[in-house]
């Protein structure tokens, strides 16, 4: 910047600083903060349950770090315990009934075991007995004989019961182990199902909170999710991106490919090179019921470091455009005067109003389209009327 000091004849005391003007390359930019966040993430969602709902009941502190495998959240879920206490309950009662049912069928095959045991006894005393009456009379000989029929016909029901009985109770099992079966295979449903309620990370990386769409705040203890909510998020720390919000003007000068550089001062990491890898077409309000409207972008960055994890703020400077050889003065060289903006060009001893046209801007310089030439002196602050050229001059 050159610098220069004029004073007035009649103003020696109060020096007006002026500015050279000059011609420089000039890159147009944009800065914005946002959040650091993973490209891409693993997101975790409430489990598929018999209910429609489960309630959280553990979290894993936001930001810790975790292994695959090791336990992020767990869920409880009532009516998922009652069906698995039923579950559990039907098991032991099938169990039981079919123990009963099986000591039963034993006491009476026992009873027809006895029954042909005492059956075949007298069979062979009515055999005997008439062995001994082989020199009586034949009347008494055939009563015998009818006697021994009787005990074999005897003898043959309890047989034919017994299988029978032995038919049914095979039966009986058959349904009994089938009931036991169906009742296990509701415990082990259940039983995984619950598992389901005890969730693990599916990789390794730093646990990050959803917002909960209800209460607008990140998941905690105590929060009620329904069936297939995301509310954690397990980052890719391999590649790492900004999220920022921009005014609608200024994101019409974002395009995607554009370069930048992130500045990461909570990490003690600056000057990180990237580029703009999305624009949306749509600006969406700050917040619902919000009047206020941004336009969501985002910044990739080039490369990542230990220190940069997600949910720290990120500053973010975009180059839109770099003009070459521009004339560029300083904010303070710029005036408005009669709604007109102008500079105070210094010349012949004085300064003129020359009304000029700004192009780009950024906090220190302003572009102008027209209007001056390189080498022309500009006054710093507006100049008293002693110092300016009137049309009488």
């Amino acid at each position: 910047m050159c610098l220069s000091f004029l004073f007035s004849c009649s103003q020696k005391s109060d020096p007006i600083i002026t500015y050279t003007v000059s011609n420089e390359d000039f890159k147009v930019t944009i800065t914005a903060e946002g959040m650091l966040e993973a490209k891409k993430n693993r997101v975790i969602t409430a489990p598929q349950m018999l209910d429609w709902r489960s309630t959280l009941s553990y979290l894993i502190p936001e930001g810790s770090r975790v292994k695959k495998g090791d336990i992020v959240a767990e869920f409880t879920n009532t009516r998922l315990e009652t069906e698995l206490n039923n579950a559990k309950n039907e098991v032991v009662i099938a169990v039981a009934e079919a123990q009963r049912k099986e000591t039963e069928a034993a006491v009476r095959r026992l009873l027809l075991e006895s029954q042909i045991k005492s059956a075949d006894a007298s069979l062979a005393a009515e055999k005997l007995k008439l062995a001994n009456l082989e020199f009586i009379a034949p009347t008494k000989r055939e009563i015998s004989k009818l006697e021994i029929k009787k005990s074999e016909i005897e003898a043959e029901k309890t047989k034919q019961k017994l299988a029978s009985l032995e038919n049914i109770q095979k039966e009986e099992q058959k349904y009994m182990q089938l009931k036991i079966k169906q009742a296990e295979i509701k415990l082990n449903d259940n039983q995984r199902l619950m598992g389901l309620l005890t969730i693990k990370s599916p990789q390794d990386g730093i646990v990050t909170f959803e917002t909960n769409r209800q209460t607008e705040k990140k998941f905690q203890i105590g929060d009620i999710l329904y069936t297939g909510w995301p509310f954690i998020k397990i980052p890719d720390l391999s590649v790492m991106q900004v999220n920022l919000s921009i005014d609608e003007i200024d994101a019409q000068k974002l395009k995607k490919g554009q370069k930048a550089v992130i500045d990461i001062s909570s990490a003690d990491v600056l000057q990180i090179p990237g580029k703009v890898s999305k624009v949306d077409k749509v600006a969406k309000p700050i917040k619902r019921g919000s009047k206020v409207k941004k336009v969501n972008v985002i910044v990739e960055l080039d490369s990542t470091q230990a220190a940069i994890l997600p949910g720290l703020t990120a500053g973010c400077l975009i180059n839109i455009e770099e003009i070459k050889e521009a004339v560029m003065i300083p904010q303070e060289c710029m005036f408005e005067k009669d709604s007109i903006k102008v500079v105070y060009v210094f010349k012949n001893g004085k300064f003129s109003a020359q009304p000029v046209e700004p192009v780009y801007n950024n906090t220190d310089f302003i572009v102008i389209k027209n209007g001056l030439s390189s080498g022309e002196k500009l006054a710093l602050r507006e100049p008293g009327s002693m110092l300016v050229k009137t049309d009488e001059d």
